[in-house]
C-alpha cells in the first residue's frame, strides 16, 4: 500500500501557517502587555493628577468641619465620569472628613499613607479597580490622608477592541499570505517540480529527447540545468551505446553471411572434388560400357529381349553420365562467356524447346511482362539451364495438368509486396535471404534495379519442411529414378553466380510460385 503524503504546497503553507500562528501568539502578547502597561501608567498618572488637584482644592484645615465647598464640585463633576468609583478623605486622626459615590471603608493602605506620609497606588485583585492615595500635608504635618478609586473597564474594553482589530487585521493577511503564497510556490517551485517529474517519466518510458523547462529561482534553474545535463549526457551514452550495438549486428551479420559463403564453398569444394573423382573413375568406364552396348546392340539385333536388356543398359549408363554432369555443374564456377540478353527470348525459346519434346503436354502456358524489359547481361545458356530447371519442376507439380504462368517485370524495391499474404510461406536461397542478406547484400535503394521473373505453377505446393531443403545438393521428393535431387541447386547456384537472388513461395494446396531476381545497372 502505498503511504500518504502531503502535497509540498500544504507542507510549506502549514509550516509557514504554524510559524506565523506561533510569531502572532508571541508579538500580541508582548503587544498586549505593554499595552496594558502602559494604559495602567498612563491611568495611574491620571488618577494621580486628579487626587492632586482634589486635595488642592481642600480647604487648609480639614479638621475643623468645614465644608469643601469648591472641592465637592469638582468631585461631583468627576462622579459624571464613567471611570470615576469614588473619593474619601480622612483625617489626622483617621476619622471620615469627606466621601462621595464610594462606599467602600478605609483600608490598611490608606491608614499606612496615613501614617507615614507617603503617596501610593493599587489595583484591586480582580484587575478592575484603580486606587490612588495621597497624604493631605501642612509643611511637614500630615492633616489627613485621600484615596481616589477609578474603575479601570473602559480600558480594559478598549484593550479588547484593539485585541479584535489585530486578530482582524491578521486573520486578512493570513489568508491573502496563503493565497499568495501559494501561488507563488506553485509557480516557483510544485510547477518546475512537477515538470521534472513528467520529464523522469518520459524517461523511465525510454524518451530521451525531452527537455527541462528551467523556470524558478536560481536554485531550481540550477537543478534544471543539471538534469538536461544529465538527460544530455544519457543521450549521448545511448547513441554510443547503439552505434556500438548497430556495428555489432553488422558485423554479426557479415560474420553469419561469411560463414554461410563458406560453408556452401567447402560443399561445392567437396563436390567439385567428388565430381572430379567420380567423372575421372566412372566416367571411362561408363563410357566402355556404353560403346559395348552399342556394338552388342549390332549384333544382337535380331534378337529383341537381348536388344531390350541393352537399351536398358544403355539407358542407366547415360543416367548416371546424367548425373556425374549435374555434379560437375553444380561444382564448376560460371565459364564468363557472357553477353547482352533478351529475358523474353530466352524465355520463349526455353518454353518452345521443351514444348517441342511433350514435356508441356496438357501445360498451359503464360508468358507476358508488365512493362518494357532491359537487356541483361549474363550467359545465355546458363539461363536456359535454369529456366529449363524450373518449368520442369512445375510441370512434375502438376501431373494432371494445370497452368503454368511466367511473368517478367522490373522491381526496383527489392521484395515487392506480394509476400505480405500471411497464408503462404516463403523462402530464400540462403537463410534469412528475404529480410537479411538479400536486402544487405542487393540494395533496393542503390543505383540497381531487378529483373523479376516468376514463375508459378497451380500444383498442390510444397510442404514447409521440405521448403528448407529444396536448395540443398541432392534433396528431392521425387520418387527413386526420377530425380537427382541437383536441380533446383544447380539453378540457385548459376543465379548466384549472376549476382541475383531466387526466392520460393508456397500457397498450401493453392501452388507455388520461384522468383529469380538479377541485378540491372541502371544507365545514367
Amino acid at each position: 500500500m502505498r503511504k500518504f503524503r502531503f502535497s509540498l504546497t500544504f507542507a510549506i503553507l502549514a509550516s509557514l501557517s504554524c510559524l506565523l500562528i506561533f510569531t502572532w501568539l508571541l508579538l500580541s502578547l508582548i503587544s498586549f502587555k505593554t499595552s496594558e502597561k502602559d494604559l495602567l501608567t498612563q491611568k495611574s498618572e491620571e488618577g494621580r493628577l486628579l487626587l492632586s488637584a482634589f486635595l488642592h482644592l481642600l480647604p487648609e484645615s480639614p479638621e475643623m468641619g468645614v465644608e469643601p465647598v469648591v472641592a465637592h464640585r469638582f468631585a461631583t463633576r468627576l462622579a459624571s465620569e464613567n471611570f470615576f468609583r469614588g473619593i474619601l478623605v480622612l483625617d489626622r486622626n483617621g476619622k471620615e472628613f469627606y466621601r462621595i459615590t464610594d462606599a467602600t471603608k478605609a483600608d490598611a493602605r490608606l491608614l499606612q499613607v496615613l501614617k507615614t506620609g507617603k503617596a501610593a497606588a493599587s489595583i484591586s485583585g480582580n484587575g478592575l479597580v484603580l486606587s490612588q492615595y495621597a497624604p493631605i500635608r501642612k509643611g511637614d504635618a500630615i492633616l489627613g490622608a485621600a484615596r481616589l478609586t477609578l474603575s479601570l473597564a473602559p480600558e480594559y474594553a478598549r484593550l479588547s477592541r484593539t485585541r479584535t482589530i489585530f486578530l482582524s487585521y491578521f486573520l486578512l493577511d493570513f489568508l491573502l499570505l496563503l493565497v499568495f503564497g501559494s501561488y507563488l510556490l506553485s509557480r516557483c517551485i510544485v510547477l518546475p517540480m512537477r515538470q521534472l517529474l513528467a520529464v523522469t517519466g518520459k524517461i523511465a518510458d525510454g524518451d530521451l529527447s525531452c527537455r527541462v523547462p528551467v523556470p524558478g529561482g536560481q536554485e531550481i534553474a540550477e537543478l534544471a540545468e543539471a538534469f538536461n545535463g544529465m538527460l544530455a549526457a544519457l543521450r549521448k551514452k545511448r547513441d554510443e551505446v547503439d552505434d556500438h550495438i548497430r556495428s555489432l549486428e553488422h558485423i554479426n551479420n557479415e560474420l553469419k553471411v561469411a560463414r554461410q559463403e563458406t560453408i556452401r564453398t567447402e560443399k561445392m569444394a567437396s563436390v567439385g572434388l567428388l565430381a572430379a573423382g567420380t567423372a575421372h573413375e566412372i566416367g571411362t568406364p561408363l563410357a566402355a560400357i556404353i560403346g559395348y552396348a552399342g556394338i552388342l546392340r549390332d549384333e544382337v539385333r535380331n534378337d529383341p529381349e537381348k536388344t531390350d536388356y541393352l537399351t536398358r543398359i544403355e539407358a542407366e549408363a547415360g543416367r548416371i553420365d546424367r548425373i556425374i554432369r549435374s555434379l560437375l555443374d553444380y561444382a564448376r564456377p560460371s565459364r564468363g562467356d557472357w553477353e547482352e540478353v533478351d529475358m523474353l527470348e530466352v524465355l520463349q525459346g526455353t518454353i518452345d524447346m521443351l514444348d517441342g519434346q511433350g514435356i508441356l503436354k496438357n501445360i498451359s502456358v503464360s508468358l507476358s511482362a508488365g512493362e518494357p524489359v532491359p537487356l541483361l547481361t549474363a550467359d545465355r545458356q546458363e539461363l536456359h539451364q535454369v529456366f529449363t530447371n524450373l518449368i520442369i519442376n512445375a510441370r512434375d507439380a502438376m501431373p494432371n495438368a494445370g497452368t503454368l504462368t511466367i511473368r517478367v517485370s522490373v522491381d526496383g524495391q527489392g521484395a515487392g509486396g506480394s509476400i505480405e499474404q500471411p497464408e503462404k510461406v516463403v523462402r530464400g536461397r540462403r537463410k534469412s535471404d528475404f529480410r537479411g542478406a538479400f536486402v544487405s547484400a542487393i540494395n533496393p535503394l542503390s543505383e540497381i534495379k531487378f529483373l523479376r521473373v516468376d514463375v508459378s505453377d497451380t500444383g498442390s505446393g510444397i510442404a514447409q519442411e521440405n521448403l528448407e531443403r529444396i536448395f540443398d545438393p541432392f534433396f528431392t521428393t521425387k520418387e527413386p529414378g526420377k530425380g537427382t535431387g541437383l536441380g533446383l541447386a544447380v539453378t540457385a547456384r548459376i543465379v548466384d553466380s549472376l549476382g541475383g537472388r531466387i526466392t520460393v513461395e508456397s500457397f498450401p494446396e493453392n501452388g507455388t510460385t520461384f522468383t529469380v531476381w538479377l541485378p540491372v545497372p541502371v544507365e545514367k
